[in-house]
């Protein structure tokens, strides 16, 4: 695009001696660009304010100095490509003219009066290729403003996608956690009303120690339920111990499910330190374990049997949960991961749960693996980043 809006470029050629100018004028009739010849300084001024690409002028003028006309002419458009010519080359002038930036330096009389020419369709490609890559890195920067507007959009999403599975999932759990909670609750109500009719002060202060005692385990129980319910409020990750994180989870669920005593075994001796938040990790470890309770109870085994174990190497943390539960058809290991693909009967799941577990482990920099086979049970295995430092 040309300064005065057209698509064919503009060439204003500026020299005081008609003959040259004529000749320069001749020589580019062919060419695409719009050309205007000006016999002086003025002129060209006058010429430049409807537009200017190129711009060849001699350095001495008889009113306007060459190296002032391309100052003027950076003014009204800073792209310019200006050309001098002189016939009286100095080392000033030299230096100046590259102080301009301008894009060459012809002597007067051109020896050939045609490399005129190629130097200015040279200017024209440069200006041509300089105006392309501008326009290139404008849109690559409104595509990189949309693109971050889409990333912190995607982790927005993501962020609720995550606590409304982990809320989705509360419903399933404090069914079970309403009847852990009932037996304590039922027996402060008794001792309560033993209290109301007993005179007794050795037995009310019993009563009451029992009371206590019954009213911390309600607390624990609810405690456990509101950390895995809470929606992280920081973006900072912290060191956290994989094996208490492991088994704060595995405790929710033993809560939450009818599962036989012994049923889930739990290996995890820590301190095993990672980086993360502790509440998505947890949610991890509640996602895969309950699924393993629930694969062990609909299972052929007369005896469901989950194993947990956490451990570290050198570089990872570890932990495994598996279970003796019929297996996983090989047809279906590839989707496991995928959002809304569930093996579950309706209404049991949202189909969301490992997809969860999935990116939770994957913005923790971690990963997990599946190991299924029809009926020998399921073995998932998640790893993450090991500090060096135990929290």
């Amino acid at each position: 695009m040309s300064a005065s809006g057209g698509t064919r470029g503009r060439l204003i050629l500026v020299d005081d001696e008609p003959a040259v100018l004529m000749t320069l004028e001749a020589i580019f009739a062919g060419e695409p660009w719009e050309v205007v010849a000006c016999a002086s300084g003025e002129a060209a001024v006058e010429a430049m304010g409807r537009g200017v690409d190129v711009l060849l002028t001699d350095k001495n003028l008889g009113d306007i100095n060459g190296l002032e006309l391309i100052r003027r002419a950076r003014v009204i458009q800073p792209d310019v490509m200006p050309l001098i010519l002189t016939g009286y080359a100095s080392l000033d002038t030299a230096l100046e003219a590259m102080h301009l930036e301008v894009f060459d330096y012809l002597l007067k009389p051109p020896r050939d009066i045609f490399d005129v020419q190629r130097k200015v369709r040279q200017a024209f490609e440069r200006q041509a290729m300089q105006r392309e890559n501008a326009a290139l890195l404008v849109r690559l920067t409104e595509q990189n403003r949309q693109l971050e507007r889409a990333i912190q959009e995607q982790r927005a999403l993501q962020a609720e996608l995550i606590q409304s599975e982990k809320l989705a999932g509360i419903g399933t759990l404090a069914a079970g956690i309403a009847h852990e909670v009932s037996s304590p609750l039922f027996g402060v109500m008794g001792l309560a009303e033993a209290i109301l009719d007993e005179d007794d002060q050795a037995l009310v202060r019993g009563y009451a120690r029992e009371i206590v005692d019954y009213s911390r385990s309600i607390k624990e129980i609810v405690q456990e339920l509101t950390r895995y319910s809470r929606s992280r409020g920081s973006d900072g990750m912290e060191l956290v111990d994989l094996a208490r994180v492991v088994e704060d989870g595995v405790r929710l669920v033993g809560l939450a499910t009818k599962v036989p005593t012994g049923a889930i075994t739990v290996e995890a001796q820590g301190p095993l330190p990672t980086r993360g938040h502790p509440n998505e990790l947890q949610q991890v470890v509640v996602n895969l374990v309950k699924n393993a309770v629930e694969a062990a109870g609909d299972g052929l085994s007369p005896a469901p049997a989950v194993q947990v174990r956490a451990w570290a190497d050198a570089s990872w943390v570890w932990f495994a949960v598996r279970d003796n539960g019929e297996g996983i058809p090989e047809a279906n290991l590839d989707q496991l991961f995928d959002p809304f693909f569930t093996t579950k009967a309706p209404g049991r799941g949202t189909g969301l749960g490992l997809n969860i577990v999935y990116r939770i482990l994957t913005k923790h920099q971690g990963s997990v693996t599946v190991h299924s086979r029809l009926g020998e049970g399921t073995l998932f295995e998640v790893r993450l980043p090991r500090e060096a430092a135990a929290p």
